[in-house]
């Protein structure tokens, strides 16, 4: 009895379509906006190239600098890292609580195969 291919490849079906629905939205919004995208983005690229300040050849300190020159992100970065470390530090917990647990396992079994009486 013939099948089809849908029944035999449910995922790959799926996934073509997926594929073919994403590209067709992806030309329709090209084609909806047409290629001045592509104009408005040099524009914006040259108009920050415009307000960027002159490079400065002594050192400054910090302190020295205006507001919107320091490091506004600095508590952001540091939090960041901070979280990473973190959650590091618990996957490595995690893992050594894991990893005990196998080791009392192996344990258990090494010591029911030296148990007299094992049939």
């Amino acid at each position: 009895m013939p099948h089809s291919t849908r029944s035999t490849f449910p995922r790959m079906h799926k996934t073509m379509t997926t594929r073919v629905l994403i590209a067709t939205l992806l030309v329709w919004a090209i084609g909806v906006t047409g290629p001045d995208w592509l104009m408005s983005d040099r524009a914006v690229g040259a108009t920050l190239l415009a307000q960027q300040p002159a490079p400065v050849d002594e050192f400054v300190p910090i302190d020295e600098l205006p507001p919107q020159d320091q490091l506004p992100a600095a508590p952001l970065l540091v939090t960041a890292y901070a979280f990473v470390v973190l959650a590091l530090f618990a996957y490595v917990g995690s893992l050594v609580r894991r990893l005990g647990g196998v080791q009392r396992d192996i344990e258990r079994l090494h010591a029911d195969l030296k148990r007299p009486g094992r049939s």
